[in-house]
């Protein structure tokens, strides 16, 4: 994970839980309880916190991407098998 995908999900953690406070303190005494006050006031935070979720899904999806296309143009080695070698070696001796 890089430094950007981890800073992004301490952000929307960090958002989340601001939300949450902020649903228990209720509204200021300045503002009237409006719908459109309640939304803007305590869902701003939460808003936030989804802005960061999805671009640390994008970056996520980014650096997956990546990180294939250099897996592909590496050349494959073929792991030695002993036992394989083995067997192949008692199968000569025996003809």
């Amino acid at each position: 994970m890089s430094k950007k995908e981890i800073l992004l999900l301490f952000a929307a953690i960090g958002f989340i839980i601001m939300w949450i406070l902020d649903l228990r303190a209720g509204l200021p005494a300045g503002l009237e309880p409006t719908f459109w006050n309640k939304i803007f006031y305590h869902y701003s935070f939460l808003m936030f916190a989804m802005v960061c979720l999805f671009y640390f899904q994008y970056s996520k999806q980014i650096r997956l991407k990546k990180e294939e296309k250099e897996a592909e143009n590496k050349p494959v080695e073929t792991a030695k098998d002993d036992k394989q070698a083995q067997r192949k070696a008692l199968l000569k001796g025996k003809k």
